[in-house]
């Protein structure tokens, strides 16, 4: 009796102990199979981040010509290779993840070897070259491929994760009705575990914790990037404005001079030979008119690159004019007008503005097909708002999001330099409206505001 509860003792212990084994057995097999999927999971998106790295520093070499933006770029280009080999190592066992490393290896070298192509261009021919690259290569279809391939890898490991999942759920089920009946050695392992486990979540939330901590970093930190970038561009768009200003002043004040002392000379002359040698003074006659013409381009030269009315009368009356020169050169119908005083304490401000009328009348006239256009202009305590409408074919979202619509970029940046927002919006029934508001200070006040209005046609 004694060596039978003795030997089912020994039994008990026997099979506590081989259900231990193969409860570890299962768990272990189990849980490293979830752990291969998470980190395949998390190979595949540094794949993807390894890509839009590059691109962004690429992208960055491009728009500002800074060697350094290509460290990040030679880096992500070097480790591609091997987080590719990484990801290709741990989806091994899955014959269709396998064949999708293969195809998103291939997707990926064509996608450097696009960018590679475009930073050659850039450095031979300059922005225009890297920009003829970009509108050949369909490097936007490549980047789209990138993505959905990690999307639809990342959607198998998804699954795969669900069904490992289960199948270790099922699995520790089993051990917990088979640890029930089994002897005190199986509740210290299943303690061992529990206290293992709650180390695992306390270490998690740790890192959790220190993940969000590095993302507030980086999110300070694009702020901040981005306020500077800001002030940079008006920075030099106030710099090119500058610039422009004083080559219209040299043109007006140096080789205005010139022109005129030459057409009072020529005059001159003209005058003195006219009865003797009257061949000879229509020759002349026609010098002068070529003269006449070289001042007219002058003064056109000097109205484009800073029109002095702007800077005599202000901001509503230089609009005015020029929305008149505008309508008669095209023939579209214009109507303008603008309440209140729309100068502005900050000088560039009001000749941002002017170019952004000239930028959308000159997209109006090249693209729209309008045959009408009606603009107004208003302040509302610190802020002048516009608008510019026209009657025309419109203008659709891919239109506005295509490489080549500098105009639009174009728009955009100044406005967005002097933290205000622009909006194009279609206009029901056809047509396209351009929407702003500029932060611009009022000058100090010193007449009632008043109300303008204008029609060209």
């Amino acid at each position: 009796m004694l060596f039978t509860a003795y030997a089912f003792a020994m039994v008990l212990l026997v099979g506590s102990a081989y259900v231990d084994y193969r409860n570890a057995r299962d768990l272990e097999e189990t849980g490293a199979s979830v752990s291969r999927t998470i980190q395949a999971m998390d190979k595949l998106r540094q794949v993807g981040n390894t890509i839009f790295i590059a691109e962004g520093s690429q992208r960055g070499y491009l728009l500002t010509g800074n060697p350094a933006y290509l460290e990040p770029y030679r880096d992500m280009q070097q480790r591609m290779p091997v987080r590719l080999a990484e990801v290709a190592a741990i989806v091994s066992d899955t014959p269709v993840q396998h064949a999708s490393v293969d195809g998103l290896r291939s997707l990926a070298t064509l996608k450097f070897d696009e960018m590679d192509k475009t930073l050659d261009a850039y450095r031979r021919d300059g922005a225009a070259g890297a920009v003829a690259i970009v509108a050949q290569a369909d490097s936007r279809n490549t980047m789209a491929h990138v993505r959905e391939t990690i999307r639809v890898m990342l959607g198998e490991e998804s699954r795969l994760l669900a069904e490992r999942r289960v199948s270790a759920a099922s699995a520790y089920s089993g051990s917990i009705l088979r640890a029930s009946i089994a002897s005190a050695l199986v509740a210290l392992a299943l303690t061992a575990f529990y206290l293992l486990m709650r180390r695992y979540l306390r270490q998690r939330d740790a890192a959790l914790a220190v993940v969000e901590a590095s993302n507030a970093e980086l999110e300070k930190r694009v702020a901040e990037r981005t306020a500077d970038l800001s002030h940079l561009s008006r920075h030099l768009l106030n710099v090119r404005e500058h610039e422009k200003k004083v080559i219209a002043r040299d043109l007006h004040d140096e080789f205005g001079s010139y022109l005129t002392a030459i057409n009072m000379d020529v005059s001159r002359a003209r005058d003195k030979i006219a009865d003797t040698n009257p061949e000879q003074a229509a020759k002349l006659e026609r010098t002068l008119g070529l003269l006449g013409s070289a001042i007219e381009m002058k003064r056109q030269l000097i109205s484009d690159l800073r029109p002095s009315i702007l800077d005599n009368l202000g901001l509503g009356a230089a609009l005015e004019q020029y929305i008149d020169e505008w309508s008669r050169r095209t023939g579209i119908e214009a109507t303008f007008d603008h309440e209140g005083d729309l100068d502005s304490g900050d000088e560039g401000c009001p000749i941002a503005i002017f170019r952004v009328f000239q930028e959308s009348l000159t997209n109006i006239a090249r693209h729209s097909s309008a045959t009408r256009v009606a603009a107004h202009a208003y302040r509302t305590g610190d802020t002048i708002e516009f608008e510019i409408a026209d009657n025309g074919i419109g203008l659709t979202e891919a239109d506005r999001g295509k490489p080549g619509a500098h105009g639009l970029l174009g728009i955009r940046e100044r406005v967005l330099a002097y933290r205000g927002e622009v909006t194009f919006v279609e206009t029901h029934g056809g047509g396209n409206t351009v929407r702003a508001v500029m932060p611009c200070s009022p000058l100090p006040a010193t007449a009632p505001a008043s109300v303008y209005a204008a029609t060209f046609a």
